[in-house]
């Protein structure tokens, strides 16, 4: 199996004009390979390489896939809210009536990648595509390294912690914001994060070691971006390796057509969730 988490440019204004980021880890947790794609046709074929010969392909995608409604916000987005977790905002309005995923999904089935709401843990032989929310997955990792995630009120807790915020701001901001990112990631359990055969240049094409960066301020505002990237999409593809290993928790919030995402989640934080969407009338797994 691969499990390939991409960090899609998918708002108004990035669609179509800058680069999605790959990253591809194996059933171990290792990062073995990470690339850069310029639309959804380049981004599938390299996802439909990544996996062949392999068992399968599970693909986390960090943006909204289905988006039902015509303005306002997805039911889904109002209950992380709630939960103090961070939440994209999308409606087909701000899209023109055509969201850039709709085109992103039609590649994938293309290359025989379904989307579904729910990728089975422990199944070889699927090759499917889930929405997951990078930002989200920062913040309960963060969460639960620090152990608060079962001490304490969770709410309160959550309400506390920062949303990750290196996409915007000064290059200082930005830059401290991707280092405590990475840090997180480093000491994640199930994901290896560094790994022999990728490069430390962040200008190389593809297969660069996020923890081999030095990320300062000094860098400019296109490799902070870049480094962004990677990071979103190493927070993407752990997300469905974590729920296809069935071991350390996670949730899905919503169904289908109207919108769904994957996210790490046990215990007090899955049981917060699904307090949120009992009462909101959205299904869960």
């Amino acid at each position: 199996m691969r499990f390939v988490g991409c960090a899609l440019a998918w708002r108004p204004g990035e669609a179509r004009d800058k680069v999605s980021c790959l990253v591809v880890m194996d059933e171990r947790g290792s990062i073995i390979a990470n690339s850069f794609a310029a639309g959804p046709k380049d981004i599938a074929e390299a996802v439909e390489g990544y996996s062949v010969e392999r068992r399968g392909v599970i693909v986390g995608v960090d943006a909204p896939l289905a988006v039902p409604n015509e303005r306002g916000t997805r039911k889904i987005e109002r209950i992380l809210s709630k939960v103090a977790l961070p939440a994209y905002s999308a409606s087909r309005r701000m899209f023109g009536g055509e969201p850039y995923s709709e085109e992103l999904l039609a590649e994938f089935e293309r290359v025989g990648v379904e989307y579904t709401d729910y990728p089975f843990p422990r199944e070889r032989g699927q090759s499917v595509v889930v929405e997951v929310d990078s930002a989200a997955t920062l913040k309960v990792l963060s969460l639960e390294r620090s152990g608060a995630s079962t001490n304490g009120d969770l709410a309160q807790q959550l309400r506390a912690m920062s949303d990750p915020k290196f996409r915007k701001g000064n290059k200082e901001g930005r830059a401290a914001a991707l280092k405590g990112a990475i840090e997180v990631l480093w000491d994640t359990p199930g994901l290896r994060l560094r790994t022999g055969n990728l490069s430390a240049d962040i200008s190389a094409p593809e297969n660069v070691d996020v923890s081999k960066l030095d990320v300062s301020a000094s860098m400019s505002h296109a490799d902070l971006d870049r480094t962004a990237s990677l990071v979103e999409g190493t927070l993407a593809a752990y997300t469905v390796h974590r729920h296809w290993r069935g071991r350390d928790g996670s949730i899905v919030v919503g169904a289908g057509d109207e919108g769904s995402v994957l996210l790490p989640a046990k215990d007090a934080l899955r049981e917060r969730l699904a307090e949120e969407c009992g009462t909101a009338r959205v299904p869960y797994v």
